[in-house]
């Protein structure tokens, strides 16, 4: 697949780092995605670390407190909206981070909602949703997907189906993450 997830080399420093911090940014942070097929904006819904699964593979230290106890949603469209212009301006392809591969972060394949815990479990999904998809508009990103990476909990709430309404509307994809395919592996893996 011309452009996707195989023509980016596994072996970049770039593409193995998936921290969920940028700069002095709360809420939002740059990652080479293998499967997104390039930069993919993360927007952390759960800065206070917040999960439904104790996941054995999670990377994310719950012994430590969070960041910020809540999304403030004006940070969050202040943040986005620098990160998408030093993009556009490639200010993010100098960044120390990216150096190795400046090429790929001149793209912004997705604006995806992950982080340091199940997105859906925020109070304000789709309040959240809104905000990135009304700065996906302002900055003209017509290409730009907006995905929602899930263990699947809570697509049920009504204000998660209003988001994803918002998201369908804006080229939206849900990820939906299968750890197991028993009850038993499910337990052993997931512990939720």
């Amino acid at each position: 697949m011309a452009g996707g997830p195989a023509s980016i080399p596994p072996h970049l420093t770039a593409v193995r780092d998936h921290s969920r911090q940028f700069a002095d940014f709360a809420f939002v942070y740059p990652v080479i995605s293998r499967r997104a097929g390039g930069l993919s904006l993360g927007v952390n819904l759960n800065p206070d670390k917040r999960c439904n699964f104790d996941c054995v593979y999670c990377e994310v230290d719950r012994r430590k407190p969070g960041r910020a106890d809540r999304v403030d949603l004006g940070q969050m469209r202040e943040e986005l909206t620098a990160l998408i212009r030093a993009v556009k301006d490639g200010r993010l392809g100098q960044d120390p981070r990216f150096r190795e591969a400046p090429e790929l972060t001149r793209a912004i394949k997705d604006i995806a909602f992950s982080g340091d815990g199940e997105p859906t479990l925020v109070p304000n999904f789709s309040a959240c949703v809104e905000v990135v998809a009304a700065v996906r508009a302002a900055e003209e990103l017509w290409d730009t997907k907006i995905v929602l990476i899930t263990d699947a909990a809570g697509l049920d709430k009504a204000d998660v189906k209003r988001g994803l309404e918002t998201m369908g509307a804006h080229q939206g994809e849900v990820w939906g993450k299968l750890d197991a395919g028993t009850e038993a592996y499910y337990r052993r893996v997931n512990r939720s």
